[in-house]
């Protein structure tokens, strides 16, 4: 028989390449192989010459399978029918199951096409345990391991080399003197390469042999590859009696639990780079600390200075002769001024409300310096407990952060990078992906990390996609479950990952998550804390709520085709809408903490709206195709009270649905007038009539102004003459209309805007929508109602009460189209059958929070209740009945109160629509 080297020599046709040294080596371990009827897997086989060879040198052979990346190779073409070949990435499930279809098991499998450290482990792992008993896995080209290119060098601490040598510490286990799995020598590989093995697979290795850039690894059943018994051979002990007592007897290893040297399993080479790292970070903080002192110091200095300038000039002007001619007559000038401010009459109400609101705004500030400060202390207060949390066995998910790179500043991608690797959680890789950065010293910088942690996997793109493209190619080299998205420039809180990791064990079902999020500056201070609310589609269509912190399934995120390219500014917008499309919103979970900063700097949109124009109108096109794919019509423009923001007018139906407006009153005819003068003078909508609820008038002229709208007609009145209920009256009218909608309306709002029924319309006939509520404003032009927060005061409050006109308040939420869970019924539309689905209003509650019931019965039978901006009225609060100013009133209301808190218990203080973050002791969406 011909041996390897001869046949190399000898073969002609496709071509393949061996070291020399390779064959002798060959022919040496495999010879015993060459009659019988191997099964034999080549990983990388280039141009395919080596299975012609393999066919050749085992004549008796009965199956040889190539795999190899390359396309091409599926362009091969093999005599002999023995020989197939598999075109993919051996170390992908397709792959491997493609492979399974030719054969099962192989007693030979040579990795030829493995050269960086992560590809020799995976490929090991996955295809071991395919080798038969008795069987050779072979790995080639071995000299790669100690080359940068190939994220290796002589003391990498992840190399293939270092981990081809724990392999021979597996093979000694039992003498280890320790309870310790084999499994948890090779730990920290198996965390980087997201890979598994089993136990017993790890203990059918029986032998390393290791050659130039060459590795053997034998695989043998359990029991032969234990020591077993000491055998004795002869009789003479003549110099060393006892021997032959020891005949069968197993050799018995010493307890080592207390051994320095091996009771911490991590590798010496990874300890040392471990520490090295620390060492690293240490001084990096110790860097930014002493630049942050140093820049304290120099503006304390400034501020000193500019204090003493103002104080020579003070002194200046004092010592001036005019000032000391002037000075007889400043003491009465003071005096008529304090005479004249104590009879100015007090500002007017939005003057007040402006400065209220900005001074509100200061008072925010410094609540959240505070707020930072505390959570620093609590955060070491309960690291013990987080720790011991971690240290549970649990199911805990591994998280790929996706982190897009090009071109960023060196300080904000290093406090990016150190964010992830500062994360109690250590169940995560960072996926970076560098878009073809021009600036050399990002690529020099990531290679430094990558070099750090075994967790950092580095793509470098060889052209620039921008942001879209990149954070695909993050994507593709993931591993975890779940992605989180992480810009360049901003940084996780430390607890980030491990709140999020404690939510998917807990429940893992979940697809998507979303933290609140706040702003850094490039000193590292943090302001503008977004606390948000649960999910809120409306909300979600008017900006992207979800922003930052976002955590997705990566299956479902590969699964939609990751993020499109011409949605720059806005993919993860985009992203996020057609993420939802696929999931829907039951598994979508909200962690209310601030677990994301976002870094403020001249372009990032977190420092200003219009920093990125392109951005918002990449997100009205997301907004509106997401529109079309869920089959709802509507167009996508800017929201006018807030830039950077969105507004979407849905379309109403080609045939108007009709709309019964019901209008309680009594007497106050003056207040009837313009309600329905206005009704009837403004609004732009020709499909509905006024129902007038008459609760006992007395009064002629409100009799006279009745009778006149009835005959003018499209008004019609219903007597109701019993004490006042306004759940009762509203629910009489209902009862007797037979409209698709009834809108509910106070005998005091006054119509000012044209549209404000079809805008109402628009959204009530949408699937899944249950009440409607308005924008109202008081007469004196500051916001009555913004939407319903449940909590403040005990039951419910207005959200954003007296807030001026032209305020966007909190993140928008002033202004924009969004979801709450009630709204009030001084303007509240409701299409009749749901109205009669959950029972309409509860005449229990005579007078107080029969809406904010009513609202939640409605979001338990499953509907949003949306507050639209765009629908703006003028409301005469509580002109018509006036305050709860007498004991009658106060012990009704009080009876009220009572009844709304042991019907709806926590959930008047967990409003999903608002935040636990935020005060329920005023309705100006202030910090708790």
């Amino acid at each position: 028989m011909k041996s390897l080297r001869e046949l190399y020599a000898e073969h002609s046709g496709k071509v393949s390449d061996k070291w020399s040294i390779y064959l002798d080596l060959y022919d040496r371990i495999l010879s015993a192989w060459r009659t019988k009827p191997v099964e034999l897997l080549e990983i990388g086989i280039q141009n395919g010459g080596s299975l012609d060879i393999w066919a050749r040198y085992f004549e008796s052979g009965k199956k040889f399978v190539g795999c190899d990346i390359n396309p091409s190779c599926a362009l091969l073409v093999y005599r002999d029918p023995r020989i197939s070949v598999v075109v993919g990435d051996a170390n992908r499930d397709e792959t491997e199951a493609s492979i399974s279809t030719i054969s099962e098991r192989f007693d030979i499998i040579i990795d030829d096409g493995s050269h960086t450290l992560s590809d020799v482990v995976r490929s090991f792992l996955r295809y071991w345990p395919r080798l038969r008993y008795g069987g050779v896995f072979a790995i080639e080209d071995l000299h790669c391991s100690y080359w940068q290119e190939y994220e290796g060098g002589v003391h990498h601490p992840w190399s293939s080399i270092n981990f081809l040598k724990l392999l021979v510490d597996l093979v000694n286990h039992e003498h280890w003197g320790l309870t310790s799995a084999r499994l948890k020598l090779i730990q920290s590989f198996l965390s980087r390469h997201q890979c598994e093995i089993p136990e017993e697979q790890l203990a059918c290795i029986q032998s390393i042999t290791f050659a130039n850039s060459l590795c053997f690894i034998t695989k043998e059943p359990v029991e032969r590859n234990e020591l077993g018994g000491r055998v004795i051979a002869g009789t003479d002990e003549a110099v060393v009696p006892g021997h032959c007592r020891l005949a069968g007897q197993p050799l018995s290893s010493p307890s080592q639990t207390t051994n320095p040297y091996s009771v911490d399993l991590t590798p010496p080479a990874q300890l040392l780079a471990r520490a090295h790292w620390e060492i690293d970070r240490q001084r990096a903080t110790a860097i930014r600390l002493s630049a942050e002192l140093a820049a304290e110091r120099s503006q304390k200095a400034e501020a000193l200075a500019r204090a003493a300038e103002a104080e020579e000039f003070s002194q200046r002007i004092v010592r001036s002769r005019g000032w000391r001619a002037l000075d007889r007559l400043r003491t009465p000038i003071v005096a008529y001024r304090r005479i004249r401010d104590r009879m100015r009459p007090a500002p007017s109400a939005t003057r007040s409300d402006t400065d209220l609101v900005q001074n509100r705004n200061v008072a925010s500030k410094l609540a959240y310096e505070q707020r930072v400060r505390q959570e620093a202390d609590a955060l070491a207060e309960y690291l013990p407990a987080i720790l011991e949390t971690l240290r549970e066995s649990k199911v805990w998910p591994r998280i790929s952060v996706l982190m897009p790179v090009y071109n960023a500043q060196e300080t904000h991608l290093r406090r990016a990078i150190e964010s992830v690797l500062n994360q109690l959680y250590g169940h995560w890789e960072l996926c970076i992906a560098d878009d073809c950065s021009t600036d050399p010293k990002i690529r020099a910088i990531l290679q430094e990390y990558a070099n750090r942690d075994d967790r950092i996997r580095v793509v470098y793109r060889s052209e620039n996609g921008h942001i879209s493209a990149a954070t695909n190619s993050a994507l593709e080299v993931a591993s975890g479950e779940f992605v989180a998205l992480l810009d360049h420039d901003d940084e996780l809180h430390p607890l980030a990952l491990y709140r999020i990791g404690c939510v998917l064990s807990d429940d893992p079902e979940i697809d998507l998550i979303y933290t609140d999020e706040d702003k850094i500056d490039a000193q590292g201070r943090r302001s503008d804390p977004y606390f948000k609310c649960d999910f809120n589609y409306e909300l979600l269509l008017s900006h992207n709520m979800i922003c930052h912190l976002g955590v997705y399934r990566r299956s479902t995120a590969l699964a939609i085709g990751g993020f499109r390219l011409g949605f720059e500014g806005a993919q993860d917008y985009d992203f996020a809408l057609r993420f939802l499309e696929t999931i829907g919103t039951a598994r979508v979970k909200h962690i209310p903490e601030i677990l994301y900063h976002w870094r403020m700097h001249e372009q990032s949109t977190a420092a200003a709206a219009d920093a990125k124009p392109y951005a918002v109108v990449a997100a009205e096109r997301a907004i509106q195709e997401h529109l079309n794919r869920v089959g709802l019509k509507g167009e996508v423009g800017q929201a006018p009270e807030a830039p950077g923001m969105h507004r979407v007018r849905f379309s109403e139906p080609q045939s108007e649905p009709s709309v019964d407006i019901v209008i309680p009153t009594r007497d106050r005819a003056d207040l009837l007038s313009i309600a329905l003068s206005s009704i009837f003078g403004k609004t732009q909508y020709d499909n509905f009539q006024v129902i007038v609820v008459d609760n006992g008038s007395q009064e002629k002229e409100s009799l006279d102004l009745i009778e006149e709208w009835v005959a003018r007609g499209r008004v019609r009145v219903l007597r109701v003459d019993e004490p006042f209920n306004f759940s009762r009256l509203n629910n009489v009218a209902v009862q007797q209309s037979k409209a698709d909608l009834v809108c509910l309306l106070n005998n005091d709002i006054e119509i000012i805007e044209g549209d404000w029924l079809r805008e109402m319309v628009s959204h009530a006939i949408r699937p899944g929508v249950g009440c409607v509520g308005a924008r109202l404003w008081y007469p004196d032009g500051t916001l009555q109602h913004g939407g319903v927060v449940l909590g403040i005061g005990g039951v419910a409050g207005h959200a954003h009460k007296r807030w001026p006109r032209g305020d966007a308040g909190y993140f928008g939420r002033a202004v924009l189209l969004q979801s709450f869970s009630a709204v009030t019924a001084a303007c509240l539309m409701v299409r009749r059958e749901i109205f009669d689905q959950v029972g309409g209003l509860d005449e229990k509650l005579r007078v107080a929070f029969n809406d904010v019931d009513f609202c939640l019965r409605v979001r338990k039978a499953g509907y949003r209740n949306v507050w639209t901006p765009y629908a703006q009225l003028v409301h005469h609060e509580s002109v018509s009945r006036g305050l709860e100013d007498n004991p009658e009133k106060q012990r009704r209301f009080s009876e009220e109160v009572a009844f709304m808190k042991e019907r709806w218990g926590k959930e008047l203080v967990t409003d999903p629509m608002y935040s636990v973050n935020l005060t329920l002791e005023r309705e100006d969406f202030g910090f708790r």
